[in-house]
């Protein structure tokens, strides 16, 4: 089977992509469908990406940058909790659309500088908001951590139809990320 003429590390991680959409998450990775999906064998792939881990990577970085460009949209024109509240909802509509990319975009940067780079591009709306507040380095690395981990167990136990009580799961979140504004104001200097 002949690989397609512009077969490229992007089509084969826009191949990737489209696997994990529709599978829902990042693992299993299958090499063999991603292939498929492009009309080469799994062999192919490897002249373009390095192997299962190396599209795992490619995706994380287009998750990450996926994940920002939503989180800078939702952000502009917004100051405070507002844009704290617009974030947070765009972050989490991120993780329920495209909960392959979302769980492609959690992998820890180690020592990959572009990957490290991809992860501070996504988190830069949130980052420019603490610094509104001026909230030192620290402080703003805490804040990042609470809305991170509110935000993944959120997306995790909706996806899983964990929220069976009769409030509305987006008002809860609102009621979440005002309190978390007036504690973030709390800690401003």
């Amino acid at each position: 089977m002949a690989a397609p003429v512009g077969l490229d590390r992007r089509a084969v991680v826009d191949a990737a992509a489209a696997v994990v959409e529709v599978q829902g998450g990042l693992e299993p990775l299958p090499l063999r469908e991603v292939a498929s999906r492009l009309g080469v064998r799994t062999q192919s792939l490897y002249a373009h990406v390095d192997g299962a881990d190396g599209l795992r990577r490619e995706l994380a970085l287009r998750g990450l940058r996926d994940l920002g460009d939503a989180l800078t949209s939702a952000a502009i024109g917004r100051a405070g909790g507002d844009a704290i509240e617009s974030i947070v909802l765009a972050w989490l509509d991120f993780a329920a659309r495209h909960p392959g990319l979302y769980a492609a975009s959690l992998r820890p940067p180690g020592d990959d500088a572009e990957l490290a780079a991809a992860i501070a591009a996504a988190t830069r709306p949130l980052d420019l908001v603490f610094a509104s507040y001026r909230l030192d380095g620290e402080t703003a690395a805490h804040w990042l951590r609470i809305l991170f981990a509110t935000v993944h167990g959120f997306a995790l136990l909706r996806r899983d139809g964990l929220f069976t009580m009769p409030a509305d799961p987006d008002d809860t979140v609102r009621r979440m990320v005002r309190g978390f504004a007036r504690q973030i104001e709390a800690d401003a200097p």
